[in-house]
């Protein structure tokens, strides 16, 4: 897949009980959200059909697609090594994908990719890694493409979800902080734990949603979440200086439940205000804004 052309993309985000599409562009450097439509799926099956009838609703005559994947077998890893030749970091990337790669899958299996990000330092150079099934990526291309799509980016949803929070807030902040970016949905949570633009520390997904505060399941999730800081704890993380949700299935009492887990800041992002909206995009209600947050990201990949 070649993240790397000047065309504008649909960003798609194939959810667990609904499809998120987006068209953004920027004018004069600002961010415009021009189309956007969420639709619930009803079956497995209906996905195709969903996700057609959101493109015509939402008046997206683009066919390039940024697809988002979560899925608990793709693995997100920052990587450091000494200054070498490309071959070299090749081989070293290699490496470290195979260290990677759960026991019950091969190499041959695995679908890799790799970012290279600013050095911090001469004495060495930083990247990201992502590994995944080959399997897992199967289904979401065949439903963009089902759907009259064609993917040219597969993105980790994590990884979408921070480069959409970054570009439309982080910016903004003159202090920078250690963040726990979280976005829930109705099956599946995106996890990020970042310093800056390019400093990731952890990105990880889980299916699993917060649901009721009464629940076991919404104490199953918060232990979740403190079992991510624990292990980033172990690779060296001091701890995070604040906690933002958001996604479908943020709300204030989960806000208050991860507040008190945590005793850090909590609070609720909502991508739309800071958006401008135009066109079709105006219609939708502001409160919505937190459905599309991993679909930005998605779509702010030709708008880099």
């Amino acid at each position: 897949m070649n993240p790397f052309t000047s065309s504008q993309v649909v960003g798609v985000d194939l959810g667990s009980a609904a499809v998120k599409v987006v068209q953004a562009a920027r004018i004069d450097g600002r961010l415009i959200l021009r189309s956007c439509a969420v639709g619930k799926i009803e079956a497995e099956a209906d996905v195709v059909s969903v996700l057609k009838r959101l493109l015509t609703e939402a008046g997206i005559t683009a066919t390039q697609a940024a697809l988002g994947l979560s899925s608990s077998e793709v693995v997100v890893k920052p990587f450091q090594c000494p200054p070498m030749p490309k071959k070299e970091i090749i081989a070293a990337i290699r490496l470290e994908a195979e260290s990677a790669i759960l026991s019950c899958h091969s190499m041959q299996d695995m679908a890799i990719d790799w970012q290279m990000l600013p050095s911090v330092s001469k004495e060495s150079l930083r990247g990201v890694l992502a590994v995944v099934p080959k399997t897992v990526l199967a289904n979401p291309m065949q439903i963009a493409k089902s759907a009259g799509l064609k993917p040219v980016v597969i993105d980790v949803e994590g990884l979408a979800l921070w480069n959409a929070y970054w570009a439309l807030t982080g910016n903004r902040d003159s202090q920078l902080k250690t963040l726990l970016l979280i976005n829930v949905g109705a099956g599946k949570t995106n996890l990020v734990i970042a310093r800056g633009a390019d400093e990731l520390v952890l990105v990880r997904n889980f299916q699993m949603s917060a649901e009721v505060p009464a629940s076991n399941r919404h104490q199953e999730w918060l232990d979740e979440v403190s079992d991510s800081l624990g292990y980033a704890s172990s690779a060296g993380l001091q701890g995070v200086d604040a906690a933002v949700l958001t996604g479908g299935g943020a709300n204030e009492n989960l806000v208050a439940s991860l507040k008190a887990t945590l005793s850090v800041p909590v609070t609720l992002w909502n991508p739309f205000q800071q958006l401008l909206r135009k066109g079709q995009a105006a219609q939708i209600e502001e409160a919505a804004g937190p459905l599309f947050s991993v679909a930005i990201g998605l779509a702010l990949r030709r708008l880099a």
